[in-house]
């Protein structure tokens, strides 16, 4: 497009290799979690750096797959390549430091840096992605020529990035990933120390399950909307490039993003009741095994026809 060869630098190919030093850091850190023995959980883990570098992988070749495909003036697409670039690198540098000193990376205001870096994360860099992520939007709607599949992977992608964004906020706004009926609380608090939830409002933590949260539990919500774009426009546009027909293509697609939207919306209903997970009730985990199943089935499909077939077959 006229937008990348007159602009420099070309995003997709900046963002390629910066996907490719994210996934590298994220196996760096799953190699030292294995060999050091750390914790796997808790506000101090190298868990930490490792997960949010592959957010940023797959959110940095999700986009350099998108870019190509949109009609983005020079410094709308600088908008969005730096803020995906800066976001996703920004951030796993920032937990990366804070694992290996040793303190939380989250609601940490204990010395001057721990509260630069939550700050510049929190707001500075987070702030930007956002506002790469409304261009992205916006131009998805503008360009012309899209597959309906593509146009709806990339719509669904980008609205659940931005519903996993206001969680985080929601969870900012009280220094917690646990909802407990109110927002803002933090706002009327000195922000010193260590602001985090104690453990007994935590709950047992496997990973990303915390099935016994005093409240609701916000961190899976979170998680699932920062992955937007993997989970939505970057199988819509590999799908794309496939021989599938586009019905079928759309069915896929559609398919996903239903699933994907039911299942926060389930999550959500519960998290924003003050409820612990391990309350869901048989209505809501009825429902979140359907989607799960619904989900599985789409994207195993989805892989059948993405995965190159033996000769012979």
């Amino acid at each position: 497009m006229a937008g990348e060869d007159q602009g420099r630098p070309h995003w997709p190919q900046v963002l390629w290799m910066a996907g490719w030093a994210l996934l590298a850091t994220m196996l760096f850190h799953l190699v030292a979690l294995v060999l050091t023995a750390g914790p796997a959980t808790g506000p101090v883990s190298l868990r930490k750096p490792l997960t949010f570098a592959e957010t940023g992988w797959l959110t940095a070749w999700s986009v350099a797959l998108i870019l190509p495909r949109l009609e983005l003036p020079g410094w709308k697409r600088h908008v969005v390549g730096a803020s995906v670039l800066l976001f996703a690198a920004g951030e796993t540098a920032i937990m990366a430091i804070q694992a290996w000193r040793g303190v939380p990376s989250h609601y940490n205001f204990t010395t001057p840096l721990d509260a630069a870096l939550m700050r510049g994360g929190a707001a500075g860099l987070a702030g930007f992605f956002l506002a790469g992520m409304v261009v992205l939007l916006v131009a998805t709607v503008r360009t012309g020529g899209l597959a309906p599949s593509v146009r709806l992977g990339i719509l669904g992608g980008v609205g659940v990035v931005l519903a996993g964004s206001v969680i985080g906020l929601v969870m900012i706004s009280n220094m917690s990933g646990v909802f407990q009926g109110r927002f803002g609380t933090a706002f009327t608090r000195p922000q010193v120390g260590y602001m985090g939830p104690p453990p007994s409002v935590v709950g047992p933590e496997h990973l990303l399950l915390r099935l016994h949260t005093a409240g609701g539990d916000l961190v899976l919500l979170h998680a699932i909307g920062v992955h937007g774009l993997p989970l939505l426009a970057l199988p819509a546009v590999l799908l794309g490039r496939s021989r599938l027909g586009e019905k079928r293509r759309l069915r896929l697609i559609s398919t996903a993003t239903g699933g994907v939207v039911l299942s926060m919306l389930v999550l959500a209903s519960q998290a924003f009741r003050a409820a612990p997970l391990g309350d869901l009730g048989p209505l809501r985990l009825g429902l979140l095994g359907v989607v799960a199943i619904v989900l599985l089935g789409a994207y195993v499909s989805m892989l059948g026809v993405l995965l190159p077939r033996p000769r012979g077959a």
